[in-house]
């Protein structure tokens, strides 16, 4: 996983919607919703519930979302500092 892949899961985490979430991304929808899919599989859970009214995180996305932001804030703090 990358730190792109890193902003796409947590930008649907944040928004709440794999469509709104793309929007933002400026990616088709069925792409990002193919990457958490893929994500999902890779990491052997599911990190989204699905709902008519958009995802929520399960227990092991609220973990991954965490551990998602807490990479990516190291990475701008690397960023920074060079």
């Amino acid at each position: 996983m990358n730190f792109r892949q890193l902003e796409y899961f947590t930008t649907a985490a944040r928004l709440k919607s794999i469509s709104k979430a793309a929007e933002r991304l400026y990616m088709a929808q069925s792409s990002l919703s193919q990457f958490l899919q893929t994500l999902e599989s890779n990491m052997a859970s599911p990190l989204f519930v699905r709902t008519s009214r958009g995802v929520r995180p399960t227990e092991a996305g609220n973990i991954m979302v965490k551990y998602a932001y807490a990479t990516l804030a190291e990475y701008h703090r690397t960023q920074d500092e060079i």
